[in-house]
């Protein structure tokens, strides 16, 4: 994986915050960003996802979801579905 540098620009109390926060949890402040951004990021990608799927739900007819679950074969749950 490669890394590249990027200037942050923050105010300075969240910069002391970070500082703070980073030496209690026992990591770099550059770590601590780069974990918030990352934890961010996968928060907001599962956002945008979960829109998508309402948007789905909405769209889709109560005949559509019928004949998709039409096409599931008859058998018994496996011991692991329960």
């Amino acid at each position: 994986m490669s890394k590249t540098s990027f200037p942050l620009r923050i105010q300075d109390e969240e910069r002391t915050r970070a500082k703070r926060l980073a030496e209690a949890l026992g990591m770099s402040e550059n770590r601590l960003y780069a974990e918030l951004i990352h934890d961010g990021m996968l928060i907001r990608e599962q956002m945008l996802y979960m829109g998508q799927l309402r948007e789905l739900a909405r769209t889709t007819t109560t005949a559509d979801a019928l004949a998709v679950l039409a096409k599931v074969p008859d058998t018994p749950p496996l011991a692991t579905d329960l």
